[in-house]
């Protein structure tokens, strides 16, 4: 009885270890044939230049206001470069310790999250800020299969960063607590840097919380 009890999590460990292997995998190979199965993609970003919050004044006195405060500026701009890549890591390590099932958890709801995202990018997509406006002064990476300016709404890094919050956010440990609030500014560095539209993170962290939901729910009844 006790060898079996010790299988348990251990077999979710396993399990945890390769459904995110599988997330990562997807998204990387995703990024990489996007070119070709995201060519009949509509770019609607002018429908989205007629919200508010989008527009020049409002993106660059942003980014002007976080560069002149120079500790602000410095700590939003290390947890945007921390990506969700190492914000799924460090979430993933430290529930496989702490909690397999959760662990599990987490990593299903990952992959479901690039599944929809992927989706929602074949059918359309918006340029980020820096790409309409060009003259925002800050460095910004260059295009690539790592960062498809395609990407942006929702914004991966807010879905990612928010079902990480939410996974974190439940432990009572001292260590998530900490990381869960980490976690948690990440979607404001992406606005308050310019990387990502208020539009592209509010719904970034709608489809977060939606697959987070969905996933505790589904997941918990046998799925």
């Amino acid at each position: 009885m006790k060898r079996k009890a010790c299988s348990i999590p251990q077999e979710s460990n396993r399990r945890s270890i390769i459904l995110f292997l599988m997330a990562y995998a997807y998204w990387t190979f995703y990024s990489l044939i996007y070119p070709i199965v995201g060519r009949w993609s509509v770019n609607y970003t002018d429908f989205l230049l007629r919200l508010p919050g989008t527009s020049h004044d409002f993106v660059l006195g942003l980014l002007l206001w976080t560069k002149s405060h120079f500790f602000l500026y410095l700590l939003m701009d290390a947890l945007y470069k921390l990506g969700f890549t190492w914000v799924m890591v460090g979430t993933v390590a430290y529930l496989l310790y702490i909690s397999p099932t959760e662990a599990e958890r987490t990593a299903k709801s990952y992959l479901l999250s690039f599944l929809v995202l992927s989706a929602i990018f074949l059918v359309a997509y918006v340029f980020p800020p820096h790409l309409v406006y060009p003259d925002l002064p800050r460095r910004y990476a260059p295009p690539g299969w790592d960062a498809r300016p395609q990407f942006v709404l929702p914004s991966p890094h807010c879905t990612i960063d928010t079902i990480s919050f939410l996974a974190l956010a439940r432990r009572k440990e001292v260590l998530a607590r900490i990381m869960a609030f980490l976690v948690v500014l990440i979607p404001l560095s992406t606005v308050l840097l310019a990387e990502h539209w208020l539009w592209d993170a509010l719904s970034g962290i709608f489809l977060g919380w939606l697959v987070d939901r969905y996933s505790r729910n589904f997941f918990n009844s046998g799925g």
